[in-house]
């Protein structure tokens, strides 16, 4: 037999509630400013996914139709605008933060395919597309945590892709 309504709610629930927690502890460790800045502002986008998914649930709770169509949980990401105007001197990078990262970065791969999966169990095309909204959003963390990583192990590197560096070979 498959899971409720209401189970996968609960799931989607925990795995907001665990990714904020943990992004939350990461960034009370963190080392460097850029670092601490990404764990807050991700730890903040799951914990606006965890406050939208409990409003829908206690709809449901109360016998309000799952009609609604999601197309954004946490409205537009402000991970991209920590990268904005950074600079090589800002690069504080140590071994701890990159490791965090990259726990954060397998965190955000499965959680794509916990959404994924709950995508397909869903009883209406409205809660199929919470769950691939969610999915969504939790690959743009995914790519952001990539970029973090990229930033603090070549921020040279980083530089020159992301700035639009450019060699004349004039």
């Amino acid at each position: 037999m498959g899971m409720t309504r209401e189970e996968r709610l609960r799931r989607a629930l925990a795995k907001e509630d665990e990714e904020k927690s943990f992004y939350l502890q990461a960034a009370s460790r963190a080392k460097s400013v850029f670092a601490k800045r990404i764990f807050e502002e991700l730890a903040l986008e799951e914990e606006t996914h965890g406050k939208r998914v409990l409003e829908i649930f206690e709809g449901l709770k109360k016998d309000e139709a799952f009609k609604e169509w999601i197309t954004t949980v946490s409205g537009p990401s402000r991970l991209g605008e920590l990268f904005m105007g950074i600079s090589l001197e800002k690069a504080e990078g140590c071994e701890d933060d990159i490791c965090a990262l990259r726990t954060g970065l397998e965190m955000e791969e499965k959680s794509v395919a916990h959404y994924e999966t709950l995508a397909q169990a869903a009883e209406s095309v409205h809660e199929r597309r919470l769950y691939l909204t969610l999915a969504h959003e939790e690959r743009g963390h995914y790519l952001r945590v990539m970029d973090a990583i990229e930033y603090l192990s070549d921020p040279v590197g980083w530089h020159y892709i992301h700035q639009k560096s450019m060699v004349d070979g004039g």
